[in-house]
């Protein structure tokens, strides 16, 4: 009877884990640092005032220079993680819609400079 009842939790499981809504909530977030700045609990401190419900937080490659890691989050986190972490000079990788918005700011921004110049 033991057997059945695992065997129908390890179905119910399954079914979970492949649920859309399950992987739609999860964004990579690709970020590096210099070796010499980085440490683990300030950036963990960091997540932590941020509010940001960490799912994974992956080292991904030590160089002699810098540091790369990997997190994964929610994506409603992103629009005020990316800019405090450029705040405390981590150096964001990977591309996200937040991004989007701050470089067409950029571009409005030197058309702005253009029209006022002439």
């Amino acid at each position: 009877m033991e057997w059945r009842s695992l065997s129908t939790f390890f179905v119910i499981l399954a079914l979970v884990m492949h649920e859309a809504t399950v992987y739609q909530k999860l964004t990579q977030l690709s970020i590096r640092k210099s070796r010499a700045d980085f440490l683990l609990s300030n950036l963990t401190q960091l997540l932590e005032l941020c509010h940001v419900e960490i799912t994974s937080l992956h080292l991904e490659r030590e160089h002699e220079d810098y540091v790369d890691i990997m997190l994964t989050v929610d994506p409603q986190d992103l629009k005020h993680l990316i800019p405090t972490l450029r705040r405390f000079d981590y150096e964001v990788l990977s591309k996200h819609n937040e991004d989007n918005f701050e470089d067409k700011l950029k571009e409005h921004a030197s058309y702005l400079d253009k029209y006022l110049s002439i």
